[in-house]
C-alpha cells in the first residue's frame, strides 16, 4: 500500500520511539466527520486561482526535491521543476514532479491554487512522486510537502498537509502547537475526536481539524451541513479557526513564510556544478539536512 514501505516504517518507528505518535484515547464522534464527502464540496466552493507556469531548464532542482528523490530510491534526473505563478502572488511557487508521478502537474497547480492564499503562504515546495498507495508527508518546519500516488481528487490532503506546517509554525520556537498546553486545554473540553484517523496522534488530529475548520468557514451551513453533532468537536475546530484567523478565508495576496530552497545540481550527468547555488533573485542561502526534522506521514485508506 505504501511507497518505500521500509523507509515509511523506519520513520514511523522513529516517531514511536520518541513518543510523538501517542495514540489518542478519546472516542470518535458518531457519526464521524465524513471526510470522504468533503472533497467534492470543497472543490465546488473553493475557486481555482488563475495561474501560469514555466519549466526550469534541466539540470537544477531544489535541494529538498533532490534529497527526497534519493531517499525514495528515485533518480533526480527524472524530476521536472516548475515555477507556478498565481495571480494573487508576485512570487512563484516552485513545484517538483517526478516523471512517473500519478498526480499531474495541472492537478497539483489547481488543488494548491484553491487553498486560500494566506494558507498557501505556509507552504514552500511540493513534490509529486510515483507510488502504489495514497500517501503524503510534510517537512513541517519548512512547509515542504510530498505527495505519492493518484491523489489529485483529494483536495483535503492539500489542506491537511498544509495544516501540519501551520501546526509547526504557530510558535516555531516552541514546537508543534498541537503539543502545547493551549491546545491540550481546548482538546480536553471536547468529549470526542472527529474520525478514526484523528486517533493516530495529536498532530494528525490537529491537521484533520484544519480541514474541519476550513470547511466550516467556506461552505454554506458550515460543518453542520454534513455532520449534525458538530458540537462534539467544537472546541477543537474553533481553536484552529482562532489561531489561523484569515488563513482560512479566501482572498487577499501572498506574504510567503519561507524563502525558496537552495538550488543544487541533479548530478554530474547534468553538466552543472555539484555545489549549491542561490536563485539569481537573491533568495536565502540557508541550508539544512533532509534528516534534520522527520516528516509527518499521512495515509489515505
Amino acid at each position: 500500500m505504501f511507497t518505500s514501505f521500509t523507509r515509511w516504517a523506519w520513520m514511523v518507528a522513529a516517531y514511536l520511539s520518541s513518543g510523538a505518535l501517542a495514540q489518542l484515547d478519546k472516542p470518535i464522534m458518531s457519526p464521524a466527520v465524513p471526510f470522504d464527502h468533503t472533497d467534492p464540496i470543497l472543490f465546488e466552493h473553493l475557486s481555482p486561482t488563475a495561474s501560469t507556469y514555466d519549466q526550469w531548464g534541466w539540470g537544477w532542482l531544489p535541494l529538498r526535491c533532490k534529497a527526497v528523490a534519493e531517499a525514495e530510491g528515485l533518480n533526480p534526473y527524472d524530476v521536472n521543476v516548475y515555477n507556478v505563478h498565481y495571480e494573487d502572488c508576485d512570487q512563484a511557487w516552485v513545484m517538483c514532479r517526478h516523471h512517473g508521478a500519478q498526480v499531474s502537474l495541472e492537478q497539483m497547480i489547481d488543488n494548491f491554487g484553491r487553498l486560500p492564499v494566506r494558507l498557501r503562504n505556509i507552504v514552500r515546495h511540493q513534490f509529486a512522486i510515483p507510488g502504489d498507495g495514497l500517501l503524503a508527508y510534510t517537512y513541517s518546519d519548512l512547509g515542504d510537502i510530498v505527495f505519492t500516488g493518484d491523489i489529485g481528487q483529494y483536495i483535503r490532503f492539500w489542506v491537511h498537509e498544509a495544516g501540519h506546517a501551520v501546526d509547526r509554525n504557530i510558535n516555531p520556537s516552541q514546537g508543534d502547537y498541537s503539543s502545547s498546553d493551549a491546545w491540550i486545554n481546548e482538546y480536553n473540553k471536547d468529549g470526542y475526536i472527529c474520525d478514526e484517523y484523528a486517533k493516530t496522534n495529536m498532530a494528525e488530529n490537529f491537521a484533520q481539524e484544519v480541514i474541519v475548520a476550513l470547511f466550516d468557514k467556506v461552505i454554506p451551513g458550515g460543518i453542520g451541513s454534513i455532520v449534525p453533532n458538530w458540537n462534539d468537536i467544537f472546541h477543537q475546530y474553533a481553536t484552529v479557526q482562532a489561531v489561523m484567523g484569515d488563513m482560512l478565508i479566501p482572498g487577499g495576496t501572498c506574504n510567503r513564510r519561507f524563502a525558496d530552497d537552495t538550488i543544487v545540481c541533479m548530478g554530474p550527468a547534468a553538466g552543472c556544478e555539484s555545489s549549491k547555488r542561490d536563485y539569481e533573485q537573491g533568495n536565502s542561502t540557508e541550508t539544512y539536512t533532509a534528516e534534520s526534522e522527520d516528516p509527518v506521514i499521512c495515509t489515505l485508506g
